[in-house]
């Protein structure tokens, strides 16, 4: 049901036989025992669903109101489901009839929320049959139905203890400018079911999927979408079944449109923590919130710790690598990275570019941005001024291939011999050169700055900087060192993305940044081999793996994702990791790198508050100036 700020939520639009209530009670019987078997915290059926939507006139007739009301007892007394669950009926109210949800618990209703917006027109005629519930509710806030008090109206929902709410809204309410979401999910919901029956015609079930991931934007919310299936299908109206789980804009899951499965129950997992934490982060949202703070029936409902949640939708071991449209999305992050080091080179009227290209990816992937940029502001190639920097540790394989990187993109490149400047440089502190140690490995990083910083000065150019967001996030950078620059092209990105972005280049685009079939052929070699050497800052003369000292980029750039985008705590990322990892890697290896990432986040922040400008490309930065304010002097307890 729940767990660890997992809720596991569930659909169904089952085979329903208009006019016969107690024949679609057992139906949906039969779908409570799957939502329990799946240990489901909530499941949602369509709009009307104990009768059926298309009843038209029946629903005028006396039997068919008992019909519903003896139906919806024997739910109560058969439900199998200890979650809660929402059915669709016609119910009878000082005469006046409306379309209402039902939210139940085992054998209790816990509410009744009537339809607040009818449809009245096109094929739509809910007018002739129901009353608007927008007045009713004013003046009611419990109701008697089937010999009990039960409350009525703009309710939300809630579970104390596990800290989840929800508020409910019926098919139209959501189509409308104003919905009932928006002041459910204002007064504290953090989800919105919604009993639906929408037909289908060409093309509507793209604006409704569109209108259900944008409510569920809008509200940062979860959004359960259920709608009534083909079963409803009747005359001149067909249905198609569409159910969908949206969180924050993101679709979650969506079922398959004219499915003819009896049962027809889809699963997923909403993260009522990332929810929640959206909430606080957003101003936006908190504004609106204190602007539409208003009084609403608060119910409480039991939701159940589950320690053995199992997941519906399997969790991305890299979260921020794009599984889906690559192409637009590598050509969108690209564009953005040219685009803000187009306006740099415009603004400071630089006539040079200057960059360190080692043969890793990081200055490779800044190396290619470049080289695109100049095409686009109209600036020649060999105005980027590119040097390979030897240091003691500098290989054969890293030092071709960026001499092949740089020969392919037709760039201006040199060689510099970094190795004499910094022995001079030893001698004049005082350390011994066969003392190999950090201020050995530092004081190359900061050479090779120096040295570009005084070339651009000379030549009126910039630094292109070329770390990513994992290295600052890690610290894995040295001060004033590769942490400087005139702009930081890769800093909004992070080393799995990063990783991403040059094999793009390497499928789409060696024939775009060369002039003949020969250099394409070469220049996408050299990308492939580029992308398989191991990670290393190759300042020591021997075998200097990162991923061997700091561990996987992958694991970490993972644990970054879900605290900058989740704000999760040290044993919630632990857990997903576990899951994410399974099989992978040991758990006490990933505790080890989990420990590894939060000590050397909390103390590395005086890097990034003073890292340069560089283009922000994800939701999330660790830009001082955007998205992190982390004072430098914070101290870090370990939770776990």
């Amino acid at each position: 049901m729940y767990h660890n700020g997992f809720l596991k939520v569930a659909t169904s639009s089952p085979k329903v036989t208009v006019g016969d209530p107690m024949a679609n009670v057992e139906v949906m019987l039969k779908a409570l025992q799957v939502a329990q078997d799946h240990e489901a915290g909530i499941l949602v059926f369509p709009e009307l669903s104990i009768c059926g939507y298309t009843c038209g006139d029946l629903l005028f007739q006396t039997y068919l109101l008992q019909d519903v009301n003896e139906a919806i007892k024997t739910l109560l007394e058969n439900n199998p489901f200890d979650g809660v669950l929402t059915v669709g009926a016609p119910i009878s109210i000082q005469r006046n009839l409306y379309n209402c949800a039902i939210v139940i618990q085992k054998n209790q209703i816990l509410g009744i929320i009537p339809k607040r917006y009818l449809p009245n027109d096109m094929e739509f005629y809910e007018e002739r049959w129901f009353t608007r519930g927008y007045e009713i509710v004013k003046h009611y806030d419990e109701i008697e139905f089937l010999g009990r008090k039960v409350p009525f109206g703009d309710l939300i929902f809630e579970n104390n203890e596990h800290n989840v709410s929800f508020g409910v809204e019926i098919c139209q309410d959501l189509w409308v400018p104003s919905s009932p979401s928006q002041r459910l999910a204002l007064n504290g919901a953090d989800i919105i079911l919604n009993l639906s029956t929408s037909n289908e015609v060409y093309q509507k079930n793209h604006l409704r999927r569109d209108l259900v991931r944008i409510q569920s934007l809008k509200l940062v919310a979860g959004y359960i979408y259920c709608s009534s299936g083909v079963y409803e299908s009747t005359t001149d109206g067909v249905f198609g079944g569409h159910s969908m789980v949206s969180q924050n804009g993101t679709l979650l899951a969506e079922s398959n449109i004219f499915s003819r499965e009896e049962l027809n129950v889809m699963f997923a997992d909403l993260d009522i923590s990332k929810i929640q934490f959206d909430r606080r982060r957003s101003s936006s949202f908190r504004q609106s919130a204190e602007d539409n703070m208003t009084y609403l029936k608060h119910v409480t409902f039991e939701l159940v710790n589950c320690p053995t949640y199992k997941f519906e939708q399997s969790i991305d071991p890299t979260p921020f690598v794009p599984k889906k449209e690559e192409k637009e999305a590598f050509e969108e992050m690209m564009n953005i990275q040219m685009a803000g080091l187009a306006k740099r080179m415009e603004h400071t009227k630089a006539q040079t570019l200057l960059i360190g290209v080692s043969g890793g990816l990081d200055s490779t992937l800044a190396l290619l941005l470049a080289a695109k940029t100049f095409d686009l502001i109209h600036m020649p190639r060999q105005n980027i001024i590119a040097y390979t920097i030897r240091g003691f540790g500098t290989s054969n394989r890293t030092n071709t291939n960026a001499n092949q990187l740089m020969k392919t993109l037709g760039v201006t490149h040199h060689d510099i011999d970094l190795r004499e400047s910094v022995l001079a440089h030893f001698e004049t502190i005082g350390h011994d050169p066969n003392v190999v140690d950090i201020t050995y490995e530092n004081a190359q990083a900061r050479e090779r700055t120096n040295i570009l910083m005084n070339l651009a000065n000379k030549m009126n150019g910039l630094v292109l900087g070329t770390g990513n967001m994992s290295e600052l996030a890690l610290g894995w950078c040295t001060y004033n060192g590769d942490q400087m620059s005139n702009y930081a092209i890769n800093a909004g990105i992070p080393k799995t993305l990063v990783k991403f972005m040059v094999k793009q280049f390497m499928l789409r685009e060696t024939k775009n940044l060369t002039t003949n079939e020969e250099d394409a052929q070469l220049l996408q070699y050299t990308l492939g081999d580029i992308l398989d050497t191991p990670i290393s800052p190759e300042l020591i003369n021997t075998e200097q793996h990162t991923e061997e000292i700091i561990g996987k980029y992958e694991v970490h750039d993972f644990i970054l994702y879900h605290m900058l985008n989740n704000g999760d705590t040290e044993d919630r990322i632990y857990a997903l990791m576990k899951e994410a990892f399974k099989g992978e890697f040991e758990e006490e290896k990933l505790l080890e790198y989990l420990q590894i990432f939060f000590r050397r986040f909390y103390s590395q922040q005086f890097k990034r508050s003073a890292m340069p400008d560089g283009p922000k490309v994800l939701d999330v930065s660790l830009s001082p100036r955007t998205d992190w304010r982390m004072p430098s002097d914070a101290s870090y307890r370990n939770r776990l």
